[in-house]
């Protein structure tokens, strides 16, 4: 066995991988959090994937047929886990169930009872040179079975992409409902997009090694480690973001078509909230959430978000917002040698790029363009 800096590489990543495990595992608090169990069997997937490559690449036989799955359909389980992931924690209401199980059926099918029941399920060639060697000029001479599975070495990563794609969709919903109670948007929401991101681009760059290889049918070793490195970037993501947040609750019952609000309060609502955001200024606290000014209402944070959303026709998000980027407005006027930042949170917002980003959607410039103008 020979090591390059490339199986180094492999080897600092799995290694990594491994001491996040040891953390996720030494920790009881870490492993009963909603959602990380998912993580968990993530981060173990991955791993496998490293060592397994690793032995492939430097021609170490292990005696086990299984644990060369990427050939059967590892990537199977990658899909379905990070969707459960996901799932868990961008609704606190949703719970794993049995039949979900099905989802993994394609992974026991092909990675577990065929490979067991038939240990010469693919053969040699593949083994040597590739699951998709079948598809090229040269004669050969292989079963049905054998040309099955590089079909299934090309599906599980079309399903994977699929789930990936359907992961996008839950973030785009869980914004949209974070929007609804929150008054800043948490910053992990920027981190679930990378966090998919990532093994979009590792699925991206997988097809593309593959393209090359069917079109020029030239094998070039090095291109075969270019999901090292972003396996070791999802790491770093579940090492210092993922498994220690605490991911925040959004409502999920949709429309209002049940509400009990009556129509006759709802001006009287309306002019309470006028009045409160004029006087107490509420929308200053960077922390604001929808059932803090339903408190100070004393109304339901239901109506409270039914008003907001169909009678100022914005989500409770940019209904705060709005009264921030007016009291910058205000300061800038007021005070035009303050820092940009400054004027963020002196006007209720936690970070200078969200300000920046808010003051560009309701004034269609940037703060210091206004500044400028002014």
């Amino acid at each position: 066995m020979i090591l390059d800096i490339w199986s180094i590489l492999i080897i600092v990543v799995a290694f990594q991988g491994l001491f996040l495990l040891s953390i996720i595992l030494s920790n009881r608090q870490n492993r009963v959090k909603k959602g990380n169990i998912f993580l968990l069997w993530i981060v173990i997937v991955l791993i496998w994937f490293l060592i397994e490559f690793f032995f492939i690449r430097n021609k170490v036989n292990f005696q086990l047929n299984i644990f060369y799955g990427t050939r059967y359909g590892s990537w199977f389980l990658l899909g379905p886990l990070t969707y459960f992931y996901f799932k868990s924690i961008t609704n606190s209401d949703w719970s794993f169930t049995k039949k979900q199980l099905l989802h993994f059926l394609p992974f026991v099918i092909f990675v577990i009872v065929i490979p067991l029941i038939s240990y010469k399920a693919i053969n040699d060639r593949q083994i040597d040179y590739g699951m998709l060697s079948v598809f090229d000029y040269r004669e050969k001479q292989l079963a049905t079975i054998q040309w099955i599975y590089s079909i299934v070495f090309v599906l599980q990563f079309v399903h994977l992409a699929f789930f990936l794609f359907k992961n996008l969709n839950l973030v785009r919903l869980y914004s949209k409902g974070l929007r609804k109670e929150y008054s800043v948007i948490d910053a992990k929401v920027k981190w679930l997009r990378y966090f998919n991101l990532t093994l979009l681009i590792l699925l991206v760059l997988s097809a593309m090694f593959l393209y090359v290889l069917l079109v020029t049918d030239i094998y070039r070793r090095h291109l075969d480690y270019i999901y090292v490195l972003p396996i070791g970037v999802l790491f770093y993501f579940v090492s210092f973001k993922f498994f220690r947040a605490d991911w925040e609750p959004i409502e999920t019952n949709g429309k209002y078509s049940g509400s009990t609000l009556k129509a006759d309060k709802i001006s009287e609502y309306k002019a309470a909230i006028n009045q409160l955001m004029r006087d107490e200024k509420l929308y200053l606290s960077p922390d604001l959430r929808l059932h803090h000014v339903a408190k100070k209402l004393d109304i339901s944070k239901h109506h409270l978000s039914q008003i907001i959303n169909q009678h100022y026709n914005a989500s409770f998000f940019d209904f705060i917002n709005q009264f921030r980027i007016n009291e910058a407005k205000a300061i800038i006027s007021e005070h035009p040698q303050y820092t940009l930042l400054q004027v963020a949170f002196d006007s209720g917002f936690n970070n200078k790029t969200s300000f920046v980003n808010a003051f560009k959607k309701f004034e269609s410039m940037t703060p210091s363009k206004y500044r400028d103008r002014i």
